[in-house]
């Protein structure tokens, strides 16, 4: 069994690259200015700062863009910070433009990311949740056709929706609160449970014990999916849960290809 180096909360700010889907361009197309089609995560930052954070580059003029500045996101779309969307628009390359890479939206819509895996969990009359657990993307190579990688950084999101009639209130065992395993689908089943790799996501609050989802609240979690988590080509199944809390976990299925 591998265990990972203990892994960092990640907070409102998602510390890496989120999703985009292969990049669909258009029949006409310039080095600077690229019509595309992308997927991922909305993200406000710092100084009014608007971005599209790729783990999977977008490919522009010969560049791999792995975030992209979106200067006009906050007027428009304010309500999608932090939500997986699929964009649409043109990318220009510029050194005018934070991180020399930009675009401008056409269009924006949310959309639950594909693959996304749920279960509904009721341990009362009063307390309902729905855990969802996805992998983004759900498919990827690490290297490319030319042997070099490919900048991808798969993740996981993992959330709880409280959709029950009192708060849910959990004291864990310890300041972990987020637990993750992840094996090849091959090396399940008959005890083979309990290999594979695995980390934890350690709590931040004061009571680093104890999570409170109030009514009609979410707890969202973000967990990279490190090369060594998944090195060889072919299927995994992702697993997470709160720590010690066995009823709120779920699994999700991805695939490592090759060029």
């Amino acid at each position: 069994m591998r265990r990972a180096a203990r892994v960092g909360r990640w907070c409102g700010i998602i510390a890496f690259g989120l999703l985009a889907a292969p990049v669909r361009p258009c029949d006409a197309q310039t080095g600077s200015d690229t019509a595309v089609t992308v997927y991922g995560f909305l993200q406000a930052g710092d100084s009014g700062r608007w971005s599209l954070l790729l783990p999977q580059p977008v490919t522009a003029a010969g560049r791999r863009i792995g975030v992209l500045a979106a200067a006009d996101a906050g007027a428009r779309w304010q309500r999608m910070d932090g939500r997986f969307v699929e964009a649409t628009g043109r990318v220009t390359l510029s050194s005018a433009v934070p991180g020399g890479a930009g675009i401008a939206i056409e269009r924006l819509r949310e959309l639950e990311p594909p693959g996304t895996r749920r279960t509904t969990v009721q341990l009362s009359s009063s307390q309902l949740a729905v855990v969802t657990l996805a992998a983004i993307p759900n498919r990827f190579a690490w290297r490319a056709d030319d042997g070099q990688p490919t900048g991808v950084q798969p993740l996981l999101m993992y959330t709880v929706y409280n959709h029950g009639q009192t708060q849910l209130d959990f004291m864990l065992p310890t300041n972990d609160v987020v637990c993750v395993r992840v094996q090849r689908e091959k090396d399940r089943g008959g005890g083979g449970d309990t290999g594979g790799w695995h980390t934890s996501l350690p709590a931040s609050t004061g009571n680093r014990e104890r999570i409170v989802i109030r009514l009609g609240g979410l707890f969202r979690r973000f967990i990279p999916i490190p090369p060594d988590a998944a090195p060889l080509a072919g299927r995994y199944v992702a697993n997470v849960t709160l720590c010690g809390v066995a009823d709120y976990q779920v699994e999700t299925p991805f695939e490592v290809v090759t060029p």
